[in-house]
C-alpha cells in the first residue's frame, strides 16, 4: 500500500513538472481571474501564438471537482505558452467560470481540446449528468452562437483510472461519444432550434483516452498538440486580424450575457422526446390520411368525413400531448414542446382542410352533372318552352339543391371552422345559373336536333307482312246557276277518305259545251279503292 502512494505522488509530481515547464521558457498570462473578471490590461507576447496558427492552440479544460486528478486543476483562465488552461463547470455554482464559460471560450478559439479530470465512474453514469457534461454544453453553445462549422477541431476525452485499479476494466469509446453527441444535441435544439439539423462531426472530432500515469499525460498532450498543429481550422480564422486576447474577450463577454444552456440534460431529452412524439403522432394518422387521399383522387366521397376527421385530429393531439407531458413542466422544453405541438397541429389541419376543399369540389360536379342531366331528361318529355320549362324545373333545381346540403354537412369539420355555408351559396348560384342557360346550352341544342331528325327520318318499322285496303269517294254535286258558288268538303277516317265538291255551274254555256249540249248531271260519284301489299 506505501509503495503505491509512493508511486501516485511520484506520478502526480512528474505530472506537475510537465505541465509547469512551459513556465520556465514563457511566463503565464491571466485572462480572467478567479472571481471570473476579464483582465483587460492582459497582453500576450507575440511569439505566443504563430500569426499563420502554423503552431495550432490548445485548450486544457481542467476539473474543479476532481481531487489527485492527473491534470491538475486551475482557478483561473491561463494562458501558458501554447496552451490554455481554463477550469471546467461546477455542479455547485452557475455564475462566472464556475458555469464553465472560461472553458467554453477557450475551447471555441482552441485548435485541440483536452477535457480532463474524467474518472471511470463518470463515464459509467453517463456524463450528461456530471460537470463535464455541463462544461461540454457550454463550449458547444459557444461554437454554435458563434458559427463557426464546417473546420472540426479534436476534442480529447481523457478519462482517468487509478494506476491500481484491475485491469481487466474497459473504456467503452463509443458510449462516451454517443453520450457526448447527446448533449450536442440538446444544445443544439435549444441555441438553434428544434428544426437545426447540426451535427457534432461539424465542429468536433471526438476522441477517447484512456490516462492511468504522467506517461500518459503525455501522450495525450502531444496527441493534442499534433492534432492542433495539423487542424484544418486554425485560430486565426476564428480570430481574424484580432490579437488573441482581444478575440477570448469578445467571446468571454458573449457567452457571459448568453442564456445557461449548461444543464441540457433533462431539457435535451424532452425535446428530443417531443420530435419523437411529433413523428410518431403523425406517423398514426398518415395511414389514414393516406387511404382518404387516395379514394378523393378517383372522386370519391369519404364516408362520413367531417366526423372521422374530426376524430383522427383529436386523437393525435391527444397522442402527442401524453408522450410529453414531462416536458410540460420545464420552462424552456415547454416553449419547444408548444411550438412543436403548433407544428402538428398546423401539418394536420392544412392536410384536412385540403382534404375538405377536394370533397367539397367533387360534391359540386357531382351534383351539377346530376342536375343537367335531369333537365335533359325532361326537354326529352314536355320539350323547350321557355316558360313552362323554367317553371318546372324549379322543383328539381331545389332537389338538387336539398341533395348536396345533406351531403355537404356530412364533410363538415366544425372545429376548424369547414362548414357548408360558402358551397352551398356557390352551388345555390350555379345550379341557377345551369337552369337559365340551359336552353341556349350545347347539350340542349344537340338534344332538340336529334329530336327534329327523328321525327322528319321517322320510317315505319319493318314487318312481317300485312295487305291494306283504302277506299277514296270522290263526289261532284253540280246544281243550276252560272258558276258563283263554289265549295269543297272533305273527311277521313284512317287510309278512307270523302271528298264532296259542289260547284253551281249546269247552266253555264261552257260546261254544257264540254258535256255535248247536254245539262252536266247533278250528281257525280267516283268511288276509288286501293290495295297495298307488303311481302
Amino acid at each position: 500500500m506505501t509503495t503505491s502512494r509512493s508511486k501516485g505522488a511520484l506520478a502526480l509530481l512528474l505530472l506537475s513538472s510537465f505541465l509547469s515547464s512551459s513556465s520556465t521558457h514563457a511566463a503565464t498570462t491571466t485572462l480572467v481571474d478567479s472571481t471570473g473578471s476579464l483582465n483587460k490590461a492582459s497582453t500576450l507576447p507575440p511569439t505566443t501564438f504563430k500569426e499563420d496558427g502554423s503552431s495550432g492552440v490548445v485548450a486544457l479544460l481542467t476539473s474543479p471537482g476532481t481531487t489527485g486528478s492527473f491534470f491538475p486543476p486551475v482557478t483561473t483562465v491561463i494562458v501558458d505558452g501554447s496552451i490554455l488552461k481554463a477550469p471546467g463547470a461546477s455542479l455547485e455554482e452557475s455564475t462566472g467560470l464556475a458555469r464553465g464559460i472560461g472553458a467554453a471560450a477557450a475551447g471555441t478559439l482552441a485548435d485541440a481540446v483536452v477535457l480532463g479530470g474524467v474518472t471511470m465512474g463518470d463515464v459509467e453514469g453517463g456524463l450528461a449528468g456530471t460537470r463535464h457534461g455541463r462544461t461540454l454544453a457550454e463550449l458547444f453553445s459557444s461554437v454554435l452562437q458563434s458559427k463557426k462549422s464546417g473546420s472540426a477541431s479534436t476534442l480529447i476525452v481523457a478519462v482517468e483510472e487509478a494506476s491500481g485499479a484491475s485491469s481487466s476494466s474497459s473504456l467503452d469509446a463509443d458510449s462516451i461519444k454517443e453520450n457526448i453527441e447527446e448533449i450536442f444535441d440538446g444544445v443544439a435544439a435549444l441555441v438553434l432550434g428544434v428544426n437545426d439539423e447540426e451535427e457534432l462531426s461539424g465542429y468536433f472530432n471526438v476522441e477517447v483516452a484512456l490516462v492511468k500515469s504522467s506517461e500518459d499525460v503525455t501522450k495525450v498532450m502531444d496527441q493534442a498538440a499534433k492534432a492542433a498543429a495539423t487542424s484544418t481550422k486554425s485560430s486565426s480564422s476564428v480570430m481574424g486580424s484580432k490579437p488573441f486576447s482581444t478575440a477570448f474577450s469578445e467571446i468571454y463577454s458573449t457567452l457571459s450575457s448568453s442564456p445557461d444552456y449548461a444543464d441540457p440534460t433533462p431539457v435535451a431529452e424532452a425535446i428530443l422526446a417531443c420530435n419523437d412524439a411529433y413523428s410518431r403522432a403523425f406517423g398514426m394518422s398518415r395511414a389514414k390520411i393516406a387511404s382518404w387521399k387516395h379514394r378523393a383522387s378517383r372522386g370519391l366521397l369519404v364516408d362520413k368525413f367531417g366526423m372521422n376527421a374530426d376524430s383522427l385530429l383529436q386523437r393525435t393531439l391527444d397522442l402527442f400531448d401524453r408522450d410529453t407531458m414531462a416536458a410540460a413542466g420545464l420552462p424552456s422544453a415547454g416553449e419547444q414542446r408548444l411550438m412543436i405541438r403548433q407544428r402538428l397541429q398546423q401539418r394536420m389541419e392544412k392536410t384536412l382542410n385540403d382534404l375538405f376543399d377536394v370533397q367539397m369540389g367533387i360534391l359540386e360536379k357531382k351534383t351539377l352533372k346530376k342536375f343537367n342531366h335531369s333537365l335533359l331528361k325532361k326537354m326529352s318529355k314536355d320539350g323547350l318552352d321557355s316558360a313552362q320549362f323554367f317553371e318546372d324545373n324549379a322543383t328539381a333545381l331545389r332537389t338538387a339543391l336539398f341533395a348536396f346540403e345533406t351531403s355537404a354537412a356530412l364533410l363538415e369539420i366544425p372545429s376548424l371552422s369547414l362548414t357548408k355555408s360558402n358551397a352551398v351559396r356557390d352551388v345555390t348560384g350555379k345550379l341557377n345559373n345551369a337552369l337559365m342557360t340551359f336552353p341556349d346550352s350545347p347539350a340542349a341544342k344537340i338534344k332538340a336536333m336529334k329530336k327534329v331528325e327523328q321525327t322528319v327520318s321517322k320510317k315505319k318499322k319493318p314487318s312481317e307482312g300485312s295487305i291494306d285496303l283504302a277506299l277514296d269517294v270522290v263526289a261532284m254535286i253540280r246544281p243550276d246557276g252560272f258558276g258563283n258558288l263554289q265549295g269543297f268538303a272533305g273527311y277521313q277516317l284512317g287510309p278512307h277518305s270523302v271528298t264532296v265538291g259542289c260547284h253551281n255551274d249546269a247552266d253555264d254555256p261552257q260546261v254544257i259545251a264540254q258535256f255535248g249540249g247536254v245539262r252536266p248531271p247533278f250528281i257525280r260519284v267516283q268511288p276509288k279503292l286501293k290495295l297495298e301489299v307488303e311481302l
